[in-house]
């Protein structure tokens, strides 16, 4: 199993390699927390910077995914723009998300 930095550092080298500019990458959950076992997935949140998404949007959390596969970690990536993104400030799920966030790029 690859140590909790060296996976970072390829989560960090996946976005820099495919995410459009002023693209953000955000790790939330247990994982950012420093709380999680063995067994737990990684969380990112992926952070578009534009008004809204398109379909072929979704695209970007694919390489995520085979990343994932490739390390035998679970990978599960949630996209938005960063326009939506902001407008679920009132939820528990974004406000969960910005007070445990590790920026990653």
């Amino acid at each position: 199993m690859a140590s909790n930095e060296y996976i970072i550092d390829s989560i960090r080298k996946v976005a820099r390699d495919t995410l459009p500019p002023k693209s953000s990458l955000l790790l939330f959950g247990s994982r950012a927390r420093h709380e999680e076992k063995a067994n737990s997935d990684w969380d990112i949140l992926i952070l578009l910077d534009k008004p809204q998404l398109t379909s072929e949007d979704y695209e970007y959390a694919y390489p995520f995914r085979v990343l994932g596969w490739d390390m035998n970690e679970e990978i599960n990536p949630q996209v938005y723009s960063k326009k939506e993104w902001e407008g679920y400030s009132y939820t528990p799920f974004y406000m969960n998300v910005e007070q445990d966030k590790m920026v990653l790029i």
